[in-house]
């Protein structure tokens, strides 16, 4: 008997939630740790930080998102557990208004809280950690920090830098993934709002197109995915490929 052929149709849909307006959204289904500069230095600028926070976080739209806040001085806070429930989102966000900043700048303790959360998770999730600073680490923090960063990593987050004013660029490149990662405001925390957009591009991680469309069962094949938010990465074994096929997950 000749052998039968099964030929099946991949489908993939188009996300076209990501545009270059002011009013740019994603609708990636992610783990966002926001991971915040409360040190004295920002004293005065909460409340743009504050901002800057609440609207990158609506711009995430996918009701699969979760959220943590983390804030650090010489400790780390965790405002928010990591949740995807918006009523205890909108309650973080109420708590996280209300910080009053003081202190030193401690970064690896706020990464360190990410990956705290991290080991508990039960499941492969796509995580993004968005920290913000506005000043230079000692040599020391700054070791620590990008070790944190890398422990992040090695549990497959993508770690964004924004700086603000007086940082160290280098210190913030080690620390992200890259030099695209790392998001300079050189005008003031009043800027911060205008790099929101910019985020959203560089990290939602979204798929426009897929090749081949159409495959047979028993014939080797290689799946090409095109999209954007896939470079730059320091590791890419980061990237997580789930497949669905007849409601099974592969």
């Amino acid at each position: 008997m000749g052998r039968i052929w099964i030929c099946c149709l991949l489908v993939l849909r188009v996300c076209s939630a990501l545009r270059e307006d002011d009013g740019a959204s994603c609708d990636g289904a992610f783990d966002i740790y926001f991971v915040l500069d409360r040190s004295g230095s920002v004293w005065g600028h909460w409340n743009e930080i504050y901002g800057f926070v609440e609207q990158l976080t609506t711009r995430f739209v996918s009701p699969r998102m979760r959220v943590s806040y983390i804030v650090f001085s010489a400790q780390a806070a965790v405002i928010l557990p990591l949740t995807g429930d918006r009523s205890n989102i909108d309650q973080g966000l109420n708590r996280l208004k209300q910080i009053i900043p003081s202190g030193e700048t401690y970064m690896h303790e706020g990464l360190k809280a990410v990956s705290e959360q991290m080991k508990t998770q039960t499941s492969p999730s796509s995580s993004i950690i968005i920290v913000l600073t506005d000043g230079k680490l000692d040599i020391y923090p700054y070791e620590l920090s990008v070790q944190e960063a890398d422990n992040a990593r090695a549990f497959g987050a993508r770690v964004y830098c924004v700086g603000v004013m007086d940082f160290d660029p280098k210190q913030l490149e080690d620390i992200a993934d890259g030099t695209e990662q790392v998001f300079p405001v050189m005008s003031g925390f009043h800027a911060l709002k205008d790099i929101v957009s910019k985020i959203l591009k560089q990290s939602c991680s979204e798929v426009f197109t897929i090749e081949p469309s159409s495959v047979c069962v028993n014939e080797s094949f290689n799946v090409v995915l095109r999209g954007t938010g896939f470079s730059g990465s320091k590791r890419i074994d980061n990237i997580l490929c789930v497949l669905s096929v007849n409601q099974a997950v592969y």
